[in-house]
């Protein structure tokens, strides 16, 4: 079982004593700058190259 940390952990324990105080002030930096932090999602199609299977013969068609 993996333990999940939150993004205030990540960004804490990237400094030497796991700075909760500088993970707070770099997370508000980045949310006045307009950056969200999302939890990752377990599949995102949208970032795929590769086109969807109705999507790739629907082109087919209108190549013919």
């Amino acid at each position: 079982m993996s333990r999940k940390l939150t993004p205030r952990q990540v960004i804490a324990r990237s400094y030497p004593t796991w700075d909760y105080a500088m993970a707070d002030r770099l997370i508000a930096w980045l949310e006045e700058c307009g950056y969200e932090i999302v939890e990752k999602a377990a599949t995102q199609p949208e970032a795929s190259l590769a086109p969807a299977a109705p999507e790739t013969t629907a082109l087919l068609e209108r190549a013919h």
